[in-house]
Protein backbone atom coordinates (compact mmCIF):
# COMPACT_ATOMS: atom_id res chain seq x y z
CA UNK A 1 0.00 0.00 0.00
CA UNK A 2 1.36 3.37 -0.97
CA UNK A 3 1.91 5.92 1.76
CA UNK A 4 -1.04 8.15 2.65
CA UNK A 5 -0.18 11.61 4.09
CA UNK A 6 -1.91 10.59 7.35
CA UNK A 7 0.59 7.74 7.75
CA UNK A 8 3.44 10.15 8.51
CA UNK A 9 2.30 11.54 11.90
CA UNK A 10 1.28 8.02 12.91
CA UNK A 11 4.80 6.78 12.15
CA UNK A 12 6.28 9.58 14.24
CA UNK A 13 3.89 8.76 17.08
CA UNK A 14 5.05 5.15 17.02
CA UNK A 15 8.65 6.35 17.00
CA UNK A 16 8.04 8.22 20.26
CA UNK A 17 6.49 5.07 21.71
CA UNK A 18 9.61 3.08 20.77
CA UNK A 19 11.73 5.74 22.52
CA UNK A 20 9.54 6.20 25.59
CA UNK A 21 12.29 5.01 27.97
CA UNK A 22 15.07 7.08 26.39
CA UNK A 23 16.28 10.45 27.68
CA UNK A 24 15.20 13.70 26.04
CA UNK A 25 18.49 14.13 24.19
CA UNK A 26 18.07 10.76 22.49
CA UNK A 27 14.43 11.46 21.68
CA UNK A 28 15.37 14.76 20.03
CA UNK A 29 18.09 13.07 18.00
CA UNK A 30 15.65 10.37 16.87
CA UNK A 31 13.11 12.99 15.81
CA UNK A 32 15.78 15.02 14.01
CA UNK A 33 17.01 11.99 12.05
CA UNK A 34 13.49 10.81 11.26
CA UNK A 35 12.35 14.21 10.06
CA UNK A 36 15.36 14.30 7.75
CA UNK A 37 14.61 10.76 6.53
CA UNK A 38 10.95 11.54 5.94
CA UNK A 39 11.67 14.79 4.12
CA UNK A 40 13.93 12.88 1.73
CA UNK A 41 11.90 9.70 1.25
CA UNK A 42 8.22 10.62 1.39
CA UNK A 43 6.65 10.38 -2.05
CA UNK A 44 3.63 8.93 -3.82
CA UNK A 45 5.73 5.87 -4.71
CA UNK A 46 7.07 4.73 -1.34
CA UNK A 47 5.12 2.12 0.63
CA UNK A 48 4.22 2.21 4.30
CA UNK A 49 6.34 -0.88 4.93
CA UNK A 50 9.43 0.56 3.27
CA UNK A 51 9.27 3.79 5.27
CA UNK A 52 8.53 1.97 8.54
CA UNK A 53 11.52 -0.31 7.94
CA UNK A 54 13.85 2.68 7.51
CA UNK A 55 12.33 4.40 10.54
CA UNK A 56 12.92 1.33 12.70
CA UNK A 57 16.51 1.04 11.48
CA UNK A 58 17.24 4.65 12.50
CA UNK A 59 15.73 4.15 15.96
CA UNK A 60 17.64 0.92 16.58
CA UNK A 61 20.93 2.54 15.60
CA UNK A 62 20.42 5.54 17.88
CA UNK A 63 19.02 3.70 20.91
CA UNK A 64 20.87 0.38 20.58
CA UNK A 65 17.57 -1.30 21.47
CA UNK A 66 16.33 -3.98 19.08
CA UNK A 67 13.20 -4.76 21.11
CA UNK A 68 11.71 -1.47 22.39
CA UNK A 69 8.19 -2.94 22.74
CA UNK A 70 9.26 -5.93 24.84
CA UNK A 71 7.41 -4.86 27.99
CA UNK A 72 4.16 -4.11 26.15
CA UNK A 73 4.38 -7.39 24.25
CA UNK A 74 4.80 -9.32 27.49
CA UNK A 75 1.93 -7.43 29.11
CA UNK A 76 -0.40 -8.13 26.19
CA UNK A 77 0.70 -11.77 25.98
CA UNK A 78 -0.04 -12.32 29.67
CA UNK A 79 -3.40 -10.56 29.37
CA UNK A 80 -4.32 -12.84 26.47
CA UNK A 81 -3.36 -15.94 28.45
CA UNK A 82 -5.83 -14.94 31.18
CA UNK A 83 -8.78 -15.12 28.78
CA UNK A 84 -7.53 -18.05 26.70
CA UNK A 85 -9.51 -20.71 28.59
CA UNK A 86 -12.83 -18.89 28.24
CA UNK A 87 -12.33 -18.46 24.51
CA UNK A 88 -11.19 -22.04 23.99
CA UNK A 89 -14.27 -23.31 25.84
CA UNK A 90 -16.46 -21.09 23.66
CA UNK A 91 -15.12 -22.84 20.56
CA UNK A 92 -15.10 -26.36 21.98
CA UNK A 93 -18.75 -26.03 23.00
CA UNK A 94 -19.74 -25.86 19.33
CA UNK A 95 -20.34 -29.31 17.81
CA UNK A 96 -21.04 -28.26 14.21
CA UNK A 97 -17.77 -28.30 12.26
CA UNK A 98 -18.50 -25.25 10.11
CA UNK A 99 -19.74 -23.15 13.02
CA UNK A 100 -16.81 -24.19 15.21
CA UNK A 101 -14.44 -23.15 12.40
CA UNK A 102 -16.18 -19.76 12.17
CA UNK A 103 -15.96 -19.17 15.91
CA UNK A 104 -12.25 -20.06 16.00
CA UNK A 105 -11.58 -17.82 13.00
CA UNK A 106 -13.34 -14.86 14.61
CA UNK A 107 -11.36 -15.33 17.82
CA UNK A 108 -8.13 -15.17 15.82
CA UNK A 109 -9.45 -12.10 14.02
CA UNK A 110 -10.49 -10.47 17.30
CA UNK A 111 -6.96 -10.93 18.62
CA UNK A 112 -5.87 -8.38 16.03
CA UNK A 113 -7.13 -5.61 18.33
CA UNK A 114 -3.97 -6.14 20.42
CA UNK A 115 -1.83 -3.51 18.75
CA UNK A 116 0.00 -0.51 20.17
CA UNK A 117 0.82 2.78 18.50
CA UNK A 118 -1.84 3.04 15.78
CA UNK A 119 -3.09 6.63 15.96
CA UNK A 120 -6.78 5.74 15.52
CA UNK A 121 -6.88 2.70 17.82
CA UNK A 122 -6.62 1.84 21.52
CA UNK A 123 -6.89 -1.52 23.27
CA UNK A 124 -7.81 -1.89 26.95
CA UNK A 125 -5.98 -4.96 28.27
CA UNK A 126 -7.89 -4.78 31.55
CA UNK A 127 -11.11 -5.41 29.62
CA UNK A 128 -9.61 -7.66 26.98
CA UNK A 129 -12.13 -10.49 27.26
CA UNK A 130 -15.03 -8.09 26.74
CA UNK A 131 -13.32 -6.43 23.78
CA UNK A 132 -12.53 -9.79 22.19
CA UNK A 133 -16.10 -11.03 22.53
CA UNK A 134 -17.40 -7.74 21.11
CA UNK A 135 -15.56 -8.60 17.89
CA UNK A 136 -16.38 -12.31 17.97
CA UNK A 137 -20.11 -11.67 18.32
CA UNK A 138 -20.14 -8.57 16.13
CA UNK A 139 -20.68 -8.19 12.39
CA UNK A 140 -17.98 -8.34 9.75
CA UNK A 141 -17.74 -5.49 7.25
CA UNK A 142 -16.34 -7.96 4.73
CA UNK A 143 -17.24 -11.61 5.29
CA UNK A 144 -15.74 -14.30 3.07
CA UNK A 145 -15.74 -16.87 5.87
CA UNK A 146 -17.76 -19.50 4.01
CA UNK A 147 -15.51 -19.30 0.96
CA UNK A 148 -12.45 -19.57 3.19
CA UNK A 149 -13.89 -22.61 4.97
CA UNK A 150 -14.29 -24.38 1.64
CA UNK A 151 -10.72 -23.49 0.68
CA UNK A 152 -9.40 -24.84 3.97
CA UNK A 153 -11.36 -28.09 3.64
CA UNK A 154 -9.72 -28.69 0.27
CA UNK A 155 -6.17 -27.86 1.36
CA UNK A 156 -3.36 -30.19 2.29
CA UNK A 157 -0.93 -27.51 3.46
CA UNK A 158 -1.66 -24.05 4.90
CA UNK A 159 0.74 -21.23 5.69
CA UNK A 160 -0.31 -19.07 8.67
CA UNK A 161 1.31 -15.61 8.78
CA UNK A 162 1.11 -14.02 12.23
CA UNK A 163 0.83 -10.38 13.26
CA UNK A 164 1.05 -8.99 16.81
CA UNK A 165 2.66 -10.76 19.75
CA UNK A 166 -0.31 -10.86 22.12
CA UNK A 167 -2.74 -12.13 19.53
CA UNK A 168 -0.84 -15.37 18.85
CA UNK A 169 -2.47 -16.73 22.01
CA UNK A 170 -5.78 -16.49 20.14
CA UNK A 171 -4.22 -17.65 16.88
CA UNK A 172 -3.45 -20.89 18.69
CA UNK A 173 -7.17 -21.62 19.05
CA UNK A 174 -7.72 -21.17 15.31
CA UNK A 175 -4.56 -23.07 14.38
CA UNK A 176 -5.69 -26.03 16.48
CA UNK A 177 -8.91 -26.05 14.46
CA UNK A 178 -7.00 -25.76 11.18
CA UNK A 179 -4.85 -28.79 11.99
CA UNK A 180 -7.98 -30.93 11.64
CA UNK A 181 -7.97 -30.12 7.93
CA UNK A 182 -4.35 -29.64 6.84
CA UNK A 183 -0.70 -29.48 7.79
CA UNK A 184 -0.01 -26.00 9.17
CA UNK A 185 3.16 -23.93 8.80
CA UNK A 186 3.36 -20.86 11.04
CA UNK A 187 5.36 -17.83 9.97
CA UNK A 188 6.28 -15.19 12.57
CA UNK A 189 9.07 -12.62 12.24
CA UNK A 190 12.64 -13.81 12.53
CA UNK A 191 13.42 -11.36 15.34
CA UNK A 192 11.61 -8.68 17.42
CA UNK A 193 10.19 -5.81 15.37
CA UNK A 194 7.70 -3.34 16.91
CA UNK A 195 4.98 -5.29 18.74
CA UNK A 196 4.81 -8.10 16.19
CA UNK A 197 5.21 -11.77 17.06
CA UNK A 198 8.57 -13.40 16.43
CA UNK A 199 9.75 -16.98 16.93
CA UNK A 200 9.99 -16.46 20.70
CA UNK A 201 6.25 -15.80 21.12
CA UNK A 202 5.31 -18.78 18.97
CA UNK A 203 7.38 -21.05 21.20
CA UNK A 204 5.82 -19.52 24.33
CA UNK A 205 2.36 -20.54 23.10
CA UNK A 206 3.69 -24.04 22.24
CA UNK A 207 2.19 -23.71 18.76
CA UNK A 208 5.47 -25.15 17.47
CA UNK A 209 4.59 -28.51 19.06
CA UNK A 210 1.99 -29.13 16.35
CA UNK A 211 3.22 -26.87 13.53
CA UNK A 212 6.48 -26.14 11.75
CA UNK A 213 7.85 -22.61 12.19
CA UNK A 214 9.07 -20.77 9.11
CA UNK A 215 10.41 -17.28 10.03
CA UNK A 216 9.85 -14.75 7.27
CA UNK A 217 12.22 -11.85 8.01
CA UNK A 218 12.60 -8.64 10.03
CA UNK A 219 9.89 -6.36 8.64
CA UNK A 220 6.17 -5.74 8.95
CA UNK A 221 3.80 -7.79 6.80
CA UNK A 222 4.94 -9.85 3.80
CA UNK A 223 7.65 -7.92 1.99
CA UNK A 224 8.49 -10.27 -0.87
CA UNK A 225 11.81 -8.59 -1.71
CA UNK A 226 13.11 -9.26 1.81
CA UNK A 227 11.40 -12.53 2.79
CA UNK A 228 13.55 -15.51 3.71
CA UNK A 229 14.05 -18.07 0.91
CA UNK A 230 12.34 -20.70 3.06
CA UNK A 231 9.24 -18.52 3.41
CA UNK A 232 9.06 -17.70 -0.29
CA UNK A 233 9.35 -21.38 -1.20
CA UNK A 234 6.57 -22.38 1.18
CA UNK A 235 4.40 -19.41 0.12
CA UNK A 236 4.47 -20.71 -3.44
CA UNK A 237 4.04 -24.39 -2.48
CA UNK A 238 1.11 -24.41 -0.06
CA UNK A 239 -2.52 -24.72 -1.09
CA UNK A 240 -3.75 -21.83 1.05
CA UNK A 241 -2.45 -18.92 3.16
CA UNK A 242 -3.94 -17.13 6.15
CA UNK A 243 -2.47 -13.65 6.68
CA UNK A 244 -3.13 -11.60 9.80
CA UNK A 245 -3.28 -7.86 10.21
CA UNK A 246 -2.90 -4.53 8.48
CA UNK A 247 0.78 -5.05 7.71
CA UNK A 248 -0.07 -8.08 5.58
CA UNK A 249 -2.78 -6.14 3.80
CA UNK A 250 -0.45 -3.20 3.14
CA UNK A 251 2.22 -5.44 1.62
CA UNK A 252 -0.01 -7.88 -0.27
CA UNK A 253 -2.30 -5.35 -1.94
CA UNK A 254 0.54 -4.17 -4.21
CA UNK A 255 1.08 -7.69 -5.59
CA UNK A 256 -2.18 -8.89 -7.14
CA UNK A 257 -0.21 -11.33 -9.30
CA UNK A 258 0.65 -13.34 -6.17
CA UNK A 259 -2.82 -13.46 -4.63
CA UNK A 260 -4.84 -15.77 -6.91
CA UNK A 261 -7.75 -16.10 -4.46
CA UNK A 262 -5.63 -18.29 -2.18
CA UNK A 263 -5.06 -15.88 0.73
CA UNK A 264 -7.43 -15.21 3.61
CA UNK A 265 -6.89 -11.78 5.17
CA UNK A 266 -8.01 -11.44 8.80
CA UNK A 267 -7.71 -7.96 10.27
CA UNK A 268 -9.26 -5.08 12.15
CA UNK A 269 -9.03 -1.88 10.11
CA UNK A 270 -7.48 0.12 12.92
CA UNK A 271 -6.37 3.20 11.01
CA UNK A 272 -8.07 5.55 8.55
CA UNK A 273 -5.69 5.01 5.60
CA UNK A 274 -6.12 1.22 5.65
CA UNK A 275 -9.88 1.51 6.18
CA UNK A 276 -10.10 3.92 3.25
CA UNK A 277 -7.91 1.74 1.06
CA UNK A 278 -10.03 -1.38 1.56
CA UNK A 279 -13.25 0.67 1.60
CA UNK A 280 -14.64 -0.10 5.06
CA UNK A 281 -15.44 2.09 8.08
CA UNK A 282 -12.69 2.68 10.64
CA UNK A 283 -12.61 -0.13 13.21
CA UNK A 284 -14.20 -2.68 10.88
CA UNK A 285 -13.57 -6.40 11.21
CA UNK A 286 -12.50 -7.88 7.88
CA UNK A 287 -12.36 -11.50 6.67
CA UNK A 288 -11.49 -11.23 3.00
CA UNK A 289 -10.38 -13.70 0.36
CA UNK A 290 -7.60 -12.11 -1.69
Amino acid sequence: MKLYPECVPCMLQRAMMFCRDEDDRTKREVMRKLCKLFSEEISKDITTTELAFERNRVIEELTDNRDPMKDLKEESFNAALKVYSALKSYVEGEKNDRERFKKALKIALAGNIIEFGARDHRVNLEKLEDEIFDVVKGKLSIDDTDKIYEKVKNSREILYVTDNAGEVVFDKIFIQELTKYAKIYVSPLSRPVQDDACVEEIKKTEIDESCEIIPRGDFIGIWFDKCTPEFLKKFDEVDFIIAKGMGCYETLVDHPERLKRRIALLMKAKCLPVARDINVPLGSAVVKLL
